[in-house]
């Protein structure tokens, strides 16, 4: 036998064949299968990003849609309070005004009472000035007063007792 002599280049080239050819009969499907593993659980990772994402959305959409429907009360609302005090504000204009016209009232009854009152008081307290006039004036005639004085019979007392002092 012979001893064959190879080139080392050649030599190299079928090694490196022979680890290619190792490496994929050994070595790729365990790579691919951590890589198909790798790849199965970056997208699930998706998938799940995904579908928060989704709920995040339709969350963050009922939100503004509860939004929109709380600015609807809160803006209904506001309104019917403006009118609720547009209503008590004219309620209490037309209740001032009442009172208002009540007291008056009540003040043009009082005063007219009082201006009654005092005017009987001066009537009274006249007709007695006028009753001692009289009674000193008649003092010394023949007259009597059996009862009341009439307007008449003061006037005719006062006359008949004018006419006597221009007598005397």
């Amino acid at each position: 036998m012979s001893a064959i002599s190879i080139d080392p280049s050649i030599s190299i080239v079928i090694s490196f064949l022979g680890f290619c050819w190792i490496f994929a009969k050994k070595l790729y499907p365990l790579v691919t299968k951590k890589l198909d593993e790798h790849i199965e659980t970056v997208k699930k990772e998706i998938e799940n990003a995904e579908r928060l994402k989704d709920e995040a959305t339709l969350s963050l959409k009922a939100a503004r849609e509860k939004e929109h429907e709380i600015d609807k009360i809160i803006e209904e609302n506001r309104l019917k309070s403006e009118e609720k005090i547009k209503k008590l504000k004219e309620e209490n204009k037309k209740l001032l005004q009442m009172l208002r016209e009540r007291h008056e009232i009540s003040l043009k009854t009082q005063l007219e009472a009082e201006f009654v009152k005092q005017k009987n008081q001066l009537i009274d307290r006249l007709s007695t000035l006028i009753l001692e006039k009289i009674y000193e004036r008649i003092e010394g005639t023949d007259y009597k007063f059996v009862t009341t004085l009439k307007k008449e019979d003061l006037s005719k007392l006062l006359e008949n007792n004018d006419n006597n002092r221009v007598m005397h």
